[in-house]
């Protein structure tokens, strides 16, 4: 990796607008890790849903060129992840 693909989850000066953007999120993600972050798995408790999204491949690879290309415009301040 080339030192200036490097993106951080930081940037600076007034006027920055957030945008948010990803897949969808089904009612087998909704939650996530927060969800289980609190929980107790003991036997007498509620039966727990999975906290793991399924992913969508296609949506996925879209995802990621969109953001490549984003980057190659360098249209991105700073970035951030806002999985679990």
């Amino acid at each position: 990796m080339k030192h200036e693909d490097i993106h951080l989850a930081k940037a600076s000066g007034v006027g920055n607008k957030v945008i948010l953007y990803g897949a969808r999120t089904g009612g087998d993600g909704i939650g996530g890790v927060s969800v289980l972050a609190s929980e107790t798995f003991d036997a007498e408790g509620p039966a727990k849903r999975p906290a793991v999204q399924v992913g969508d491949p296609f949506q996925e690879k879209l995802l990621i060129e969109c953001t490549l290309e984003i980057f190659r415009e360098k249209l991105v301040a700073g970035i951030q992840d806002l999985g679990g």
